[in-house]
């Protein structure tokens, strides 16, 4: 029987910290750093900004209008679209678009893909910082400001990821972006993210030279270089881009979100030898985003076996004390997700939708570990549909100041 209890407590204590005590020591260790907005530099870094697109015929146009809306010195912004060989009118819609326009190259790559894509124009580029930004991302008229602000301000940072967040989406995709934006910002204000969303980021041009080429998700590989390298990566809270391809219904949801937990545990299980040389937070952050992805929805299903089996054998004290110790740490937990401000935005969500989102999100990351050894992708995919012709808007900013 003692065999039994002990299993039981440890297991508890592994959803206590991947569930709860994760997010919470990252509260506690946030509250001895001082977090302030950065203040616009006295000159301004030149910036590179890459678009890769490959039969984008449908976003490219509201891409290249969102473009030149961005509020960045002309005379320090460099902008490559590097297309991927597109068959459709991508390329006509660019180059009519950009003619005369000596600030925007268009760049046709020898090959498809945006690791290869962007593996083409990265040496071509003449930017201090490199911008990635993709074709379905809508940046906030400042966004490359406050990503140089970022870099100005902390010269130990060698990635700046944008503030991501759907434009207009099914509530519960609203609602995963949203609970996994909280822990990103408590990740950022304790030390470091662990990684930036491809939307739109950037990164010191001497952090990589090129990709390597079985990369499936560059946004999540070139934050783990960073922070393996002893850099940190900011997750902004000013700079912000929404995303406009979303899924509209479950049938979409959850294939998209299961390749990106995918992406996220291939990559992040590339840096597992590299361990030793992690400093500490990030250490600590490497180790508990893979158990999380790899342990969390197994011990959630072994916690719930050996809690019956407990139970019939009148064990109540020993589930009534593992069930209440966790229930604690979710209500300090929920407090505390609940202090992170997401750039003024007020969501409010129906319990079946967080329930839904909840149970969503563990069935993914129980498949992608059961499936990780015989699922294979690269940066080549079948995107999420485009919203039909009318359906699009323009896009608002949840922006202050």
């Amino acid at each position: 029987m003692w065999i039994l209890e002990f299993v039981f407590f440890t297991i508890t204590l592994l959803l206590a910290w991947t569930l709860f005590g994760y997010f919470l020591f990252l509260w506690f260790t946030s509250l001895f750093r001082r977090r302030e907005t950065p203040p616009f530099p006295a000159s301004w870094s030149m910036i590179s900004l890459i678009v890769p697109c490959y039969n984008e015929e449908s976003q490219i146009g509201a891409k290249i209008e969102n473009i030149k809306f961005l509020d960045y010195p002309a005379d320090r912004l460099e902008i490559v679209f590097a297309d991927g060989g597109s068959t459709d009118r991508t390329l006509d819609l660019l180059e009519a678009s950009t003619a005369g326009n000596a600030a925007i190259r268009v760049i046709r790559c020898p090959a498809k893909g945006k690791i290869a894509q962007l593996n083409h124009v990265i040496p071509l580029l003449h930017g201090e910082i490199i911008v990635n930004s993709d074709t379905d991302a809508r940046m906030s008229p400042s966004a490359l400001r406050w990503i140089a602000a970022e870099f100005a301000a902390a010269p130990d940072a060698c990635v700046v990821g944008a503030y991501c967040c759907p434009d207009d989406s099914l509530g519960v995709e609203t609602y995963y972006w949203d609970s996994q934006n909280r822990g990103r910002l408590l990740e950022n204000d304790a030390g470091t993210s662990s990684i930036v969303i491809a939307q739109c980021y950037a990164f010191r041009q001497g952090l990589l030279q090129r990709f390597p080429d079985d990369v499936v998700a560059d946004d999540i590989y070139v934050a783990f270089l960073a922070n393996t390298l002893g850099f940190r990566t900011i997750y902004s809270r000013q700079a912000i881009a929404l995303e406009t391809r979303n899924p509209r219904d479950y049938s979409q949801f959850v294939p998209h979100k299961f390749r990106k937990s995918n992406a996220f545990l291939r990559e992040s299980l590339r840096f597992l030898y590299r361990l030793p040389e992690m400093k500490g937070l990030f250490k600590v952050i490497f180790v508990t985003r893979i158990a999380q992805q790899l342990l969390l929805p197994w011990a959630i299903l072994w916690w719930i076996l050996i809690a019956g089996a407990l139970i019939t054998v009148f064990r109540y004290d020993v589930v009534f004390f593992g069930a209440t110790f966790l229930f604690i740490l979710f209500f300090l937990t929920s407090r505390c997700f609940a202090g992170v401000k997401l750039n003024g935005r007020s969501t409010h969500f129906s319990f079946a939708t967080m329930v839904r989102g909840y149970v969503l999100t563990l069935a993914i990351l129980l498949t992608t570990g059961l499936t990780y050894p015989f699922f294979r992708q690269g940066s080549s995919y079948r995107r999420i549909q485009d919203k039909e012709p009318g359906e699009e808007r323009r896009a608002t900013f949840p922006e202050k100041g």
